[in-house]
């Protein structure tokens, strides 16, 4: 809820990576002198090794080797302020604090050092030095907005409602902080039961149309509405929301909860630090709006759950994150620490299985998706994603099975549900049923409005089939006049020529398609295939061979007759006859642009 106004002005401010992180490359395997020097357990073997590591983002083994090294005796600003940091990032904060002190008194000025003290001293209940480690930072964002909530914060833990509500009242005149202002001055007040002043400023939340509600907001009112013994208006602003598809499955168990909950049911907020970790969860989450915050996000969102480990949007937060670094399995393992009874359970599991078919870890993926779908029957987006995974990893008899069932689990045709179709249709179609295949395509073809790719397939394929040949090159060429940057779309384009024996033309097309997509294992055997009868047979021999090492669209290739052409070559095929003149016509011109 805060604004990306602050952005600039935070990451000018708080000097948080300066050389302290590195960049998030690959390297290669950890060499033998690495592992001899950690054997030796040097100090600068720790060093090394940790330095990989923090490389490899692996962010464990890089804290440990660069704690060893630290331990050893080899000192100084650059390795201090990677180890804290990596720390922080973890929420191993207690830790990073000793290591940030340390830094400091070797000269780092860093003011994150303060900030990772005053998180700490606030932990631990030291609420007046909290507020002095905090107020040592001068940047003016934080002393005008995050200094003023973290103290108001620090105050609730010392029971003192006038000092905290004065801190937060230092924000109130920001127009942009409107929103965040009545949110902790309403927690504040719920905190300390004053549940009229509560309702007042959670009622401006609610009546706000310059801004739109978050989840968390939506969490908080409705459990205060529903412990106050206003069940009734929970429900309704609850249901004010439930036509939000991106939100059906969160806002459903959310509404369930408040129609079961009673006085008796616990505050969200009923600490000081989980108070804390409302502040700090706002600022990560401010940073991870923007690619180059992601760093400053994560170890925000690591103090947020060190404050409130409880907080499930933190969990969720913070394996967006990781997913953004493609860190998948550290990823998963936030998702797999979220209650099936929390809201937040639905997305963690969806986004878990797309990450495990991300790593071709298809059968794991299947079986989160068909638990999830135990528990929401005719879910349409479980099945659809069922039927993704099951047609990549070449299951299309059950492909085809879930995406019938996810079409027939939907009340009504919608241009959004083209994708469906076509992913059956490329199901049907792998499964040798063209005649299937070819009326889905027509499906989505009409409710994609001609969508490039749908015209693609479509008109690929009935080249494929030696039929509709007219047809065909029509819809290839209407898909790339819409998308003519597309690789895929151009390789067909290629395919329209080397199908009407025009080899000189498919040899330009195929090769600019090759350009676009340089590791597409369909298009270099295409572009093999038009070499071969273009009089270039040793290229044509080293783009096959070339097309069996790809991996773009390798499950598509015909291995066993690459195979053939590179040991035997290519016989002459008759060429299809293009008899519509407009057709031809247009194929002709597009010649003249190349030559």
């Amino acid at each position: 809820m805060l604004k990306a106004s602050y952005i600039i002005t935070l990451l000018s401010g708080i000097g948080l990576f300066n050389s302290c992180t590195g960049n998030f490359i690959s390297v290669p395997e950890y060499s033998q002198e690495i592992v001899y020097l950690q054997r030796k357990e040097t100090a600068y073997g720790n060093y090394l090794a940790g330095r990989v590591a923090h490389l490899r983002q692996d962010y464990d083994n890089a804290a440990r080797y660069y704690v060893k090294t630290i331990e050893k005796g080899m000192v100084n600003k650059d390795i201090l302020g990677k180890t804290y940091i990596i720390l922080a990032s973890q929420g191993k904060i207690d830790e990073a604090a000793k290591y940030a002190n340390i830094a400091r008194q070797n000269g780092d000025k860093n003011n994150f050092i303060d900030i990772i003290n005053a998180v700490k001293l606030f932990k631990h209940e030291n609420y007046k030095f909290a507020r002095a480690e905090m107020n040592n930072i001068q940047e003016k964002t934080y002393r005008k907005l995050i200094t003023p909530l973290f103290n108001a914060w620090s105050y609730v833990g010392e029971n003192n409602y006038e000092e905290a509500t004065k801190e937060l009242d230092k924000i109130s005149k920001e127009e942009d902080m409107k929103t965040v202002y009545s949110l902790h001055r309403g927690l504040i007040a719920e905190y300390f039961d004053k549940d009229e002043d509560a309702d007042k400023y959670y009622s401006f939340i609610i009546n706000d149309k310059a801004s739109d509600m978050s989840f968390r907001a939506l969490q908080i009112i409705s459990n205060f509405y529903v412990r106050t013994g206003e069940k009734e208006k929970a429900v309704k602003l609850v249901t004010k929301y439930y036509g939000s598809a991106n939100l059906k499955e969160m806002l459903t168990c959310l509404k369930n909860k408040v129609e079961n909950g009673d006085s008796k049911t616990p505050k969200l907020i009923d600490t000081a630090s989980k108070g804390a970790g409302e502040v700090f969860l706002e600022i990560a989450l401010l940073f991870k709006s923007i690619p180059v915050g992601y760093d400053y996000a994560q170890i925000y969102m690591a103090m947020s759950e060190y404050f409130n480990p409880d907080n499930d949007i933190t969990k969720i937060a913070m394996a967006d994150i990781f997913e953004e670094r493609q860190m998948l399995k550290e990823a998963n393992k936030y998702y797999d620490a979220i209650n099936e009874t929390s809201e937040m359970y639905y997305p963690a599991q969806m986004r878990k299985a797309n990450n495990l078919a991300a790593e071709k870890k298809y059968k794991e993926a299947t079986k989160v998706l068909k638990k999830l779908l135990r528990d929401n029957p005719n879910n349409f987006q479980i099945l659809f994603n069922l039927g993704d995974i099951l047609r990549i990893s070449d299951n299309q008899p059950e492909a085809i099975k879930y995406y019938n069932e996810a079409l027939q689990s939907i009340f009504y045709e919608s241009e959004k549900y083209w994708p469906v179709y076509y992913a059956l249709a490329v199901s049907y179609d792998r499964n040798n049923e063209w005649n299937k295949a070819e009326e889905s395509l027509k499906k989505a073809l009409k409710l994609s409005n001609r969508h490039p790719q749908v015209l693609n397939y479509l008109g690929y394929s009935w080249l494929k089939y030696n039929t509709n040949t007219d047809n065909a090159a029509a819809m290839i060429l209407e898909a790339y006049e819409k998308d003519p940057n597309d690789g895929i779309i151009m390789d067909s384009l290629g395919w329209v020529y080397f199908k009407t024996g025009d080899y000189d033309n498919a040899i330009i097309y195929l090769e600019k398609a090759s350009e676009l997509n340089p590791q597409n294992a369909i298009i270099s055997d295409h572009l093999g295939d038009a070499y071969w009868y273009g009089g270039r047979k040793n290229e044509a021999v080293f783009l096959w061979k070339q097309a069996l090492t790809q991996k773009d669209d390798q499950e598509e290739l015909n291995v066993k007759k690459v195979k053939s052409k590179i040991e035997n070559g290519l016989r002459k095929t008759p060429s299809l006859t293009i008899k519509d003149a407009k057709i031809r016509e247009t194929l002709h011109s597009l010649n003249n642009i190349t030559e």
